[in-house]
C-alpha cells in the first residue's frame, strides 16, 4: 500500500524528447509504442539514433504497422540499430547462424509462460532482444514486459543494501532431462554436452547497466536457480520475494500483436512473459545482441 510506485515523468520520456520520431509513452517511464516508421526504409542517421536512445530510455519499444514479414538478413540489419546481433540461443530452432525461429502450435504448445531475460544463462546474458511476430493466432497470444529498472527503484533502501553484493546462478535447462525434446535425441551424449558447455552462469542479483550505469534487478523465476553464499531457506525466500515485486502491476506492460509487428527490448532493464492462451500457430522470429551499437 501507499505511493512508493510514483514516480515523476522524466524529460528523456516525453515524447517531445524524441522528435521528429513519434514515440508514445505507454506506462510511467517504461514502455513505449514507435509510429510512422517503417524499418525497412534508408532511415537517417538521427532517426537511427533517437530509435537506440528511446530503446534505452523506455527498455521496450513496441514498433508496428511493417509492411512485411522479414527476411533473416534484414532482421539481422534492422537488429543493427540497436547493437550488434550475437548468436542467439542454441536450445531453439534456427533460421540462420544468429536468427531464431520459435514456432507455437498444437504439436509445439507454449513454453514460455514464465517471466525472464533471454539468454541469462549463457556465458555473455544478451543484453537486447528484437522479435517480429510474423504469424499470430486471431486471439490472444500477448506478451507482458516487467520493468525491472523501476522495480529495483521502488524497493526499501534496505532491501537495496541487502542485495547490492549478492550473486545468483542462473542455469539454460527449464524443462529437466525428463523432457520429450531431450529424450527424442538419436545422440544420448546431447544433453551432457550441453551441460558440459553451458554450465550454471553467475550474475550479480542488481545489475548496472554496460550503457546507463543505472541499476536494475536481474533474476529471473526462468533461470535464476539460487544465490550464492547463503542458506538455502534464504535464498528461497528472497528469491521468491523478488520474483513477487517484480510482476506488481505498476511495473509491466502488455502489447497485443498484429502480424509482423516488432518489439525490442533491454533484457538488463526489462523481463517478459510470453501469454500461453492459443493453440493456433504463432511464428516469432529473433534476433538477440550485444551493447555495442552497429
Amino acid at each position: 500500500m501507499g505511493t512508493n510506485f510514483i514516480e515523476s515523468i522524466e524529460p528523456r520520456h516525453r515524447p517531445e524528447h524524441y522528435l521528429p520520431l513519434k514515440v508514445v509513452p505507454l506506462m510511467p517511464n517504461f514502455g513505449a509504442r514507435v509510429e510512422g516508421v517503417d524499418l525497412l526504409a534508408d532511415l537517417s542517421p538521427d532517426i537511427r539514433a533517437k530509435l537506440r536512445e528511446a530503446w534505452l530510455n523506455f527498455g521496450v519499444l513496441f514498433i508496428t504497422q511493417q509492411k512485411k514479414a522479414f527476411t533473416p538478413d534484414e532482421q539481422l540489419r534492422v537488429a543493427g540499430i540497436f547493437g550488434v546481433p550475437d548468436n542467439g540461443s542454441p536450445m531453439v530452432e534456427k533460421a540462420t547462424t544468429q536468427v531464431d525461429v520459435i514456432t507455437i502450435d498444437q504439436d509445439r504448445p507454449p513454453l514460455t509462460n514464465l517471466w525472464h531475460s533471454d539468454n541469462s544463462s549463457m556465458p555473455v546474458p544478451s543484453l537486447g532482444t528484437l522479435i517480429q511476430i510474423q504469424v499470430c493466432p486471431p486471439v490472444g497470444g500477448n506478451t507482458a514486459w516487467a520493468c525491472t529498472r523501476k522495480a529495483y527503484n521502488c524497493l526499501s533502501e534496505t532491501m537495496k543494501a541487502y542485495l547490492e553484493d549478492k550473486v545468483a546462478g542462473h542455469y539454460w535447462d527449464i524443462r529437466g532431462l525428463s523432457d520429450p525434446v531431450y529424450l527424442q535425441k538419436d545422440d544420448d551424449n546431447w544433453y551432457f554436452d550441453r551441460v558440459r558447455k553451458y554450465p550454471p552462469k553467475q550474475n550479480p542479483v542488481i545489475i548496472r547497466h554496460p550503457i546507463t550505469g543505472e541499476k536494475s534487478i536481474f533474476v529471473n523465476e526462468t533461470y535464476t536457480r539460487y544465490i550464492s553464499g547463503v542458506h538455502k531457506y534464504e535464498s528461497k525466500y528472497i528469491l521468491e520475494f523478488l520474483y513477487n515485486w517484480i510482476r506488481m502491476p505498476e511495473f509491466y506492460v502488455s502489447h497485443h500483436w498484429s502480424e509482423n509487428d516488432v518489439a525490442v527490448w533491454d533484457n538488463y532493464t526489462m523481463q517478459h512473459y510470453a501469454i500461453a492462451d492459443f493453440t493456433q500457430k504463432r511464428v516469432n522470429q529473433r534476433v538477440t545482441f550485444n551493447a555495442a551499437a552497429a
